[in-house]
């Protein structure tokens, strides 16, 4: 079990990271922070936290090193190193543990772990699933992979973030299930904007029905939590498409690996990309539903 208080870098305060930090530093624990961009750790600085201008440095100074970063490059670079660095296994203290929150390659998880275990250093692999909203309310869902030791050292930490924390199995785990995850969720987006594109099309009025089917069999955690976003053309991110598009992306090289194709997934596919390439890449998921409003008419 860690020490209570234990001193965390956390590394990558964006939208997801600056909230899931502040439920560590708000429970007492001495948070060390590093981004690329330090405006979104000024919230975090002004609570107390501990400003690093390296992921090293940061590592290096304390016991647990969380990151929650954008993409698997990002993933590699920070732990491996592109820089004189040297990435956060070379810097880190023997003992430490390394917690990667990032959705990321399952097989970049278990490469994080051999390169650990070889440094005396735990690791897990813990995306997580809830989006901004559970980041904020402290109601992610964890998906944990490692080992069973490193679990329970770190579980006290990752339940002052989420509400459900579960261990899937060996490192890579983790990742494993949540690009399971991210096929309902990819899925799941483009049949609640149908839906309500549907009912906005035949002189419903979307709100209401969303508010009606959300209560049924039809009801999802996107159509609760985004589709009213949608409707009211709030497109802020709580979640980005180009995020989402990588995400996809490592869930069909998953697929592909276990002999699976997933024709839905490559719906989705197409539609996300589009949104990218139309200048949608920094924008919410949700702004999915404007493709069915702008293209309603279209052959």
């Amino acid at each position: 079990m860690p020490l209570s208080p234990c001193s965390i870098a956390f590394i990558g305060t964006g939208i997801m990271g600056s909230s899931m930090a502040k439920h560590l530093i708000t429970n007492g624990h001495p948070l060390h922070v590093h981004n690329r961009t330090r405006e979104k750790a000024e919230a975090l600085l002004e609570r107390g936290a501990i400003w690093h201008d390296t992921p090293e440095s940061a590592a290096n100074a304390t016991d647990v090193v969380i990151t929650m970063l954008g993409l698997p490059s990002d993933v590699e670079q920070v732990y491996f190193g592109k820089t004189a660095g040297g990435g956060v296994i070379e810097a880190a203290k023997s003992g430490s543990l390394l917690v990667d929150m990032t959705t990321s390659s399952p097989r970049l998880a278990e490469r994080i772990s051999i390169a650990a275990r070889e440094r005396n250093i735990d690791a897990l692999d813990a995306p997580v699933s809830g989006g901004d909203v559970g980041a904020r309310n402290k109601s992610l869902v964890v998906m944990v992979g490692g080992g069973d030791e490193a679990f329970h050292r770190g579980l006290p930490l990752l339940k002052l973030m989420g509400q459900s924390v579960t261990r899937l199995g060996p490192a890579g785990s983790g990742q494993r299930c949540k690009l399971s995850n991210q096929v309902a969720v990819a899925i799941g987006m483009v049949a609640w904007c149908e839906a309500l594109a549907v009912a906005k099309a035949s002189s419903l009025d979307p709100l209401v029905v969303q508010d009606v089917i959300r209560g049924g069999a039809a009801g999802s955690w996107g159509l609760t939590n985004l589709a009213p976003r949608a409707l009211n053309e709030d497109f802020e991110p709580g979640f980005l498409v180009r995020h989402l598009v990588k995400d996809i992306r490592l869930a069909q090289e998953e697929a592909d690996l276990q002999g699976l194709r997933l024709p839905g997934l490559e719906v989705a596919q197409k539609l996300y990309e589009l949104l990218g390439k139309q200048g949608y890449g920094e924008a919410g998921t949700q702004v999915l539903f404007y493709h069915y409003e702008t293209n309603r008419g279209a052959g």
